[in-house]
């Protein structure tokens, strides 16, 4: 109730500032003294430059100097701020959804949200987790972005542009330092920049940043996760010559963590079930389910320094630009090589039980060619060409303890010894695509754009899963693909001991026995391929109604790529692939009829989006405590209002909102997994054969219906100083954090608050931040997963609790 009462107060005071805004229409008198105005937001959404009241699209433009003022240091963080979008860490990858879409969280899927960083695309979930650092704008396009973007934008599109130096400025620079006592976190950033010559330029940021994380593990009595990250980039600009000119840039990023933002959110004691792992007996005393920022939970036989994970990254980028009079040349190379690994403990809870150790790698090349016309006339156009090509490596040992935490497995071969199950995923894609878009202006005010984008898409993959046994760092392999090939179901597991005997240890058929029998895992050896053809059309009539205001209706067509299921239970005990080893590719098909309205003299600004999309074929995954249900269910409705508005009320003054109503929906889902309490209790209608349910009718995980903004900002200036105070409020409705809509793994909804008060000197040369994320201290979670083989238990990723901090920079 209290939450509700909180989000009617801001559905006020958002419908306010909105009719407020509508109501100022008409032209008002503004005498020479009062002639201010908003600041115009320039955006590269649509690949070419144009103000934000003049784009025909849904998008949210976040300066990187308003970054920076919030503390902000990550896309989670950025995530709070921009509506629709949600970004977060859960099981295996990160959340990444706009407007409810979004992916899984099975590695083999790719990203509904497009990232790209300076146009480079960034195609796994752990890329955006990457710092944010020097940044001069993030636009988060929302809606499917098919024709100029490609695949895998059937949500959106995040656009990272990241400062660059000016041919012609002067050498210019900051030193900043920023601390947030509570959790000791420290940011040291410097920034240089300046011409070299006449025709070039430089630019060069280093950040060092260090933190104890604010999650408190009574289990290892430590705070985490403990990060120590650094970044570098150095960007060049090359006036080459009155026509063309170069830019390029290389950044490199290393970021450490010990432990991890993870905690028990809910406890079912209803769940225990005889053949599985128990929760009573299995717990340390006084364990239960956390209501705040704490865990208790560990491996300390299998790791007893706690969870670890590093990441490396380096991306370069090259743009070249000719002006050819008419046309405007345009090419652009990207390299991206992208190393993930985390050893972490995966049953999530105060016992030895399964400890995992997962490494990703991907080295991604792409090259963009396009051509824009720049002609006086009623037409215009900008088309190209883009080549990418990905190799992906991706491994994972899931270990098992020879107790299972306490619960020792009893079997014909006797106790099971420590045992181990590697898989490697390997994969090479390559796209291909040609696309274009047209303006025909017929008169004007009244444009037509017509987009359309060919793609072929490439996938060549080798899995392997091979069983052995041995403690963390020391697997002995013992049963091959080469040893059961072939086998049934009846005769799997004597296949397996008759290898493992040969080798020496009779305990590697146990293994096998142990990982086929509880998790559906066999040893297997499996070699696909897929190859997708895709037309995407779109069309944009845009009018504008007067010199402050236009309304445009938009269709669009997108998809994202199918693909292989990288968990290791995709194969069947004679070592071919089951039908959950492939996923077919998902389709969408969206309209949209939006307004954009600039009001007062330029001293407000309004916007208001209606959408409606349809997704086919939607990739889905769920993890029901053992294994992983892949493969294409479902078929999604999303629609919905979204309303935004900016007034400045005085010079100093200036107030903003935005309210989002959203209305998810599956069309068509009856093979959805059942949820662990549904199985246990069974309580799961079995809609679709065993362990299913329909879904149709249901509104999806990571969809709140409501979400709402509200800022306030004031800048004054006394002696050679100004002060500028900002605040933030953001609500977001009660959703579900996992796909299979478990009870338990519901968050209500809830209200954030943030601040900052700046000082500044006249000069530019000295700025002071007191800066405050999440000030009322709510606990909110980004993805609930069930604990593996531990009916009961549910994990849950737990979002920054009340961050305050205070930064320095001195300018020169």
């Amino acid at each position: 109730m209290k939450n509700n009462d909180r989000f009617k107060k801001t559905c006020t005071l958002a419908a306010s500032i909105a009719s407020a805004t509508l109501m100022m229409s008409q032209p008002a008198v503004v005498s020479a003294a009062e002639s201010f105005s908003l600041e115009e937001v320039v955006v590269t959404a649509r690949k070419r430059q144009e103000s934000l009241l003049e784009a025909p699209v849904a998008i949210t433009a976040v300066s990187g100097d308003d970054i920076e003022k919030q503390g902000i240091t990550s896309m989670e963080q950025l995530s709070a701020k921009v509506p629709g979008l949600q970004i977060g860490r859960a099981a295996q990858t990160s959340n990444v959804v706009i407007r409810g879409i979004g992916s899984g969280i099975n590695k083999g899927f790719e990203q509904s949200v497009g990232m790209y960083v300076d146009g480079i695309y960034q195609s796994r979930s752990r890329q955006f987790t990457s710092a944010l650092v020097d940044l001069q704008q993030v636009e988060v396009l929302r809606g499917p972005q098919g024709v100029l973007f490609g695949k895998n934008t059937v949500a959106g599109a995040i656009k990272v542009e990241t400062a660059t130096p000016q041919v012609g400025d002067e050498l210019s620079g900051s030193l900043s330092v920023a601390w947030e006592p509570e959790q000791d976190t420290q940011r040291y950033t410097g920034i240089i920049s300046g011409d070299l010559s006449d025709s070039v330029a430089a630019r060069l940021v280093v950040r060092d940043s260090s933190s104890d994380g604010y999650f408190d593990n009574k289990f290892f009595n430590r705070d985490e996760q403990k990060k120590d990250d650094q970044f570098a980039r150095l960007s060049l600009a090359w006036e080459a010559s009155d026509t063309l000119s170069v830019e390029g840039k290389v950044s490199y990023l290393k970021m450490e963590g010990e432990g991890k933002e993870l905690t028990i959110n809910a406890i079912d004691s209803r769940l225990p079930t005889p053949g599985t792992v128990q929760l009573s007996g299995l717990l340390a005393p006084g364990f239960g389910a956390s209501s705040g920022f704490d865990n208790y939970l560990g491996n300390q036989q299998s790791a007893p320094g706690g969870d670890v994970e590093d990441t490396e990254s380096l991306s370069t980028s090259i743009k070249l630009e000719w002006d050819l009079g008419d046309y405007t040349l345009t090419a652009l190379s990207g390299y991206s090589d992208f190393e993930f690994s985390q050893f972490h403990d995966v049953d999530f809870l105060p016992v030895n039980f399964i400890q995992n150790l997962d490494e990703e790698e991907l080295k991604l090349y792409s090259q963009e060619i396009r051509l824009a016309s720049n002609w006086d006339g009623a037409v215009n156009f900008i088309g190209g060409v883009y080549y990418e090509k990905q190799e992906l490596a991706l491994d994972a040992i899931t270990f098992l303890s020879g107790d299972f935490g306490g619960v020792t497995p009893t079997s014909q071969f006797g106790p099971v010894s420590d045992i181990g199950q590697s898989t490697d995923f390997d994969q090479e894609t390559k796209t291909l695509a040609f696309f274009g878009e047209m303006t025909i202006d017929f008169t004007e005010n009244l444009s037509l754009n017509l987009g359309l984008r060919y793609s072929e898409d490439e996938k060549d993959i080798t899995k392997r899963v091979e069983v052995g046994v041995g403690r963390p760092g020391s697997l002995e392999i013992l049963v091959r693909p080469e040893d059961t090939l072939g086998s049934t179901a009846d005769n799997y597991v004597a296949n397996a001991v008759a290898a493992a005997t040969a080798a020496g240890n009779p305990l590697g058929g146990a293994a096998a026995a142990v990982y086929a029998s509880a998790l559906g895992r066999y040893a297997s050896d499996i070699p696909a391929t897929r190859t997708e053809y895709h037309f995407d059309p779109s069309a944009t009539l845009s009018w504008d109604y007067s010199d402050t205001g236009m309304v445009y209706m938009s269709f669009s067509e997108g998809y994202k790529s199918g693909g292989f299921n990288f968990s290791p239970d995709s194969a069947n005990p004679d070592g071919t692939p089951n039908v959950s080893n492939e996923f077919e590719d998902e389709s969408v098909t969206a309209w949209e009829l939006g307004v954009k309205q600039e009001l007062w003299d330029g001293r407000a600004r309004f916007g208001a989006i209606a959408f409606y999309t349809d997704l086919e074929n939607l990739q889905v995954t769920s993890f029901s405590g053992a294994s992983f249900v892949v493969g294409n269910a479902a078929e999604v409705t999303v629609k919905g209002i979204e309303l935004d508005g900016q007034l400045l009320l005085t010079e100093n003054l200036e107030v903003g909102g935005s309210l989002s109503y959203l209305d998810h929906e599956f069309g068509s889902y009856p093979g959805a997994a059942c949820s662990t309490v549904e199985k246990s209790l069974a309580t799961c209608p079995n809609s679709a054969g065993p362990g299913t349910k329909d879904l149709s009718g249901k509104r999806g995980a990571f969809a709140p219906e409501y979400s709402a903004a509200l800022y306030l900002d004031y800048t004054f200036s006394f002696d050679q100083f100004e002060v500028n105070a900002h605040i933030d409020v953001n609500y977001k409705d009660e959703m579900f954090l996992a796909d299979d809509l478990d009870e338990n793994a519901h968050q209500d909804s809830f209200v954030k608050v943030d601040a900052r008060l700046g000082l500044s000197t006249i000069d530019g040369k000295w700025d002071f931040l007191l800066y405050g994320r999440n000030l009322t201290e709510e606990v909110t979670y980004t993805a609930s997963v069930d604990a593996p083989l531990t009916p009961g238990a549910y994990a849950a990723w737990v979002e920054e609790p009340r961050i305050v901090g205070i930064q320095g920079r001195y300018n020169f």
